[in-house]
């Protein structure tokens, strides 16, 4: 279907807020009107909201014609096509489409509040205020059509300016503009749409260049998952073309679809959810639970998968899925999910695509989508338990037969409610039973530039050591009193460091030489551990030395001495699991954390094994230790752990000790 006609350039100037029904020509009706448009205006609050408009408005044109080109029976003649350009010189964002155009009439009332032509049940928006939006948001729009006999091309400037100005003034015209297109392309299109928006100090967004994206290639990726480009069904029949304007330079990005950005199409290691739990069972089934997966299914990436209403009563326990029923077959939702094994999988992300640091462009945590398409802000994942694990999902959950309320400003309480609880029954769930199967990390990825500086900092230490030594032993420490002497008990990370390099000091805890504190390093400290004492002074004992070795395990490792390794100290094990949510810190570089007591957060993601038990010492690796922090699933151990206040309380009554670690860690 293919229209030929001349441009309509003869058109009369009209005010498009007058062709709205048949609104009374009256002061009271105008401010009313006034009114209705900031409230419209008011709920577009995001940066790239125009983006998502003008993106949204060309894939729907496009799609209502695929649809009249397949009724006419003359689809194999049409390919649909969207191009955006994206002039960082100009602050200017173009859209044109070569979808259905716009008829005269369309053309004359598409800008008015709450007028759509859209076809509801098949289009992106069709409230009607999208235009109203891009038409007094800003105070350049540009807008050239070609439709069913009709071509028209015009603009309307101000439209901000006139809406926070004056409350009396008369509404900026769509007056018709015979310039050339912004779009140079557009003239090789026989029908559509091309729309400029340009922006200002006044608008938001104020000046493209802010973001710091200035090549095709990242703003493709961008509109993946800003806008509709980003389909939460894969569409496969629209050619994308994303355009760049930087400093004169014009870079260029196509896709021949248009799909939602997944992290884990990008990573070989990666499996599917329901996958990886039926090979699971058929391992178990067949060898036990000694026999190792296949190694296609160990050491991801990510997992991901994707459910669908009649999943929801699995993945929700009853009463939750009860609640939600009448969500569930009125929206139908589809919840897409990805998990990865650590948290810089989106910050290596961001970091590569190089925008402003602050405007993470790809997220953990649950996208809401409506129409086809990702709308609003991501929430959240509430997690009760193994809070760390937010930070490593990310879900889309499409709800069908919705539209947010204006622009994009936020989903209906009861949906948000839904998808935060399916959420984490998934992460709690599926998620949790198969974190075995991921890569071993802390929550940040292994980075070489870190390991070299934690390996020149002890290769450092070592020569100090040697060229350095310190050396001062008597037999009169400790006397007369033969005790320590500080007298209270810690308060703050450095009572922590004085007790225990007292406890140290005076053979309490043995065989920890201490190379080198750092302030100005990531971490804290640097010792050895050292088997060359005499046994009995190492070896275990429940009365003479509770915090010995087993003699088993110490005769594989007396005589010998280690290689420096990595200390940490802190007040509470809570402020290590903070340094390590912060990023600050990496839990595969710290083999041990000196605390005065555990916290209570490290129970929502790992697991403790107390060796102040007699029956744990066999897990005790070296003298002093009094704790293990372990995963919670696999039980590998992470880093060893002395809590004082327990060691303590060991050495000053060990019955009552032994009951309390029997309550608190078994």
């Amino acid at each position: 279907m293919t229209y030929t006609v001349d441009v309509n350039q003869s058109f009369a100037a009209f005010d498009p807020l007058e062709v709205k029904g048949k609104l009374e020509n009256s002061l009271a009706a105008r401010r009313a009107l006034r009114r209705e448009i900031e409230n419209i205006l008011s709920s577009y609050v995001g940066w790239y909201d125009p983006f998502c408009e003008l993106v949204q408005n060309g894939l729907d044109a496009l799609e209502k014609r695929a649809r009249d080109e397949e009724l006419a029976g003359t689809s194999g003649n049409y390919s649909q096509q969207l191009r955006v350009i994206v002039d960082l010189d100009e602050n200017q964002l173009t859209v044109s489409d070569n979808g259905c155009g716009m008829n005269y009439e369309e053309f004359q009332r598409f800008l008015a509040p709450n007028f759509s032509f859209k076809e509801e049940a098949t289009s992106r928006g069709h409230k009607g205020v999208g235009a109203t939006y891009l038409a007094y948001g800003f105070n350049y729009l540009r807008v050239h059509t070609r439709g069913p006999g009709n071509e028209s091309c015009g603009r309307i400037l101000g439209g901000r300016a006139w809406l926070k100005g004056p409350g009396d003034s008369d509404a900026p015209l769509v007056e018709p503009d015979p310039s050339p297109d912004i779009d140079d392309k557009f003239d090789e299109m026989d029908r559509g749409t091309s729309v400029t928006v340009r922006f200002d100090g006044h608008t938001q967004p104020r000046k493209l260049g802010w973001l710091s994206a200035r090549d095709a290639e990242t703003w493709l990726t961008i509109l993946r998952v800003k806008t509709g480009i980003g389909s939460v069904e894969p569409a496969p029949d629209k050619r994308v073309e994303v355009v760049c304007i930087a400093g004169g330079e014009i870079s260029t990005a196509t896709t021949d679809s248009i799909s939602y950005l997944w992290l884990h199409e990008e990573k070989s290691k990666s499996a599917r959810i329901r996958e990886v739990e039926q090979k699971a069972s058929e391992f178990f089934e067949r060898y036990g639970p000694s026999k190792p997966l296949p190694n296609a299914y160990r050491q991801l990436d990510f997992i991901f998968d994707e459910y669908g209403p009649i999943d929801c009563k699995k993945i929700l326990t009853p009463d939750v899925f009860i609640e939600h029923q009448e969500i569930i077959e009125t929206h139908k939702p589809s919840i897409r999910v990805e998990y990865g094994y650590t948290t810089k999988l989106w910050k290596v992300f961001n970091e590569k695509l190089g925008v402003r640091g602050n405007m993470q462009v790809l997220r953990a945590g649950i996208q809401l989508a409506a129409n086809g398409m990702p709308q609003g802000d991501v929430i959240q994942v509430p997690l009760t338990r193994y809070t760390g694990r937010q930070n490593q999902v990310h879900l889309l959950i499409h709800f069908q037969n919705y539209t947010p309320d204006l622009g994009r400003k936020g989903f209906a309480k009861p949906l948000v409610d839904f998808a935060t609880d399916v959420a984490v029954a998934i992460v709690q769930g599926p998620i949790t039973r198969l974190r075995s199967s991921m890569k071993r990390d802390s929550g940040i990825a292994p980075d070489l530039d870190r390991e070299l500086k934690l390996d020149d900092w002890k290769e450092e230490m070592i020569k100090h050591e040697t060229t350095s030594p310190l050396l001062l032993s008597s037999n009169h420490f400790f006397a007369p009193t033969k005790r320590i002497s500080i007298t209270s008990t810690p308060t703050r990370e450095q009572d922590v460091i004085a007790l225990f390099h007292e406890i140290i000091s005076g053979g309490v805890v043995r065989g920890l030489s201490i190379m080198s504190t750092n302030e100005r390093f990531k971490y804290d400290s640097l010792f050895r551990i050292n088997f060359q004492h005499e046994r009995e002074l190492l070896e275990f004992d429940e009365e003479s030395n509770p915090l010995g070795i087993d003699g088993q395990v110490l005769d594989g490792l007396h005589g010998k001495i280690t290689q420096p390794k990595v200390l940490e100290y802190k007040y509470t094990v809570d402020g290590l699991l903070n340094d390590l949510d912060a990023q600050e810190k990496n839990l595969k570089d710290i083999d041990l954390c000196v605390a005065w007591r555990m916290g209570e957060q490290w129970r929502e993601r790992f697991a403790v094994t107390s060796l102040l038990l007699p029956e744990n010492v066999s897990q005790r690796e070296y003298h002093g230790v009094t704790h293990v922090l372990q995963d919670p699933d696999s039980g590998a151990r992470h880093c060893d752990l002395i809590i004082l206040e327990d060691l303590v309380s060991l050495l000053m009554n060990a019955p009552g000790t032994h009951e309390v670690q029997r309550a608190n860690y078994e």
